[in-house]
């Protein structure tokens, strides 16, 4: 039986940063309630859409936003 996997869309962090400022992941782990390690995990893999909506809401932005291209998805 074969398979077939959905690709789904990882959010680079980059756009996050530039919207929350640029702060230490430290800081930005604070503001948006989540551990170190995890910004360090969206660094390295992205975040899926759940996260990434809820991280822009937090800082008070949509995510379209943030991420320019979110609505083509």
């Amino acid at each position: 039986m074969s398979r077939q996997t959905l690709t789904r869309v990882r959010w680079p962090l980059a756009p996050l940063l530039v919207a929350a400022g640029h702060p230490p992941a430290t800081v930005l782990a604070a503001r948006l309630g989540v551990a170190t390690r995890t910004i360090s995990r969206w660094r390295h893999n992205g975040l899926t859409d759940d996260q990434a909506d809820r991280a822009a809401i937090m800082l008070g932005y949509h995510p379209l936003n943030v991420w320019t291209d979110w609505h083509q998805v």
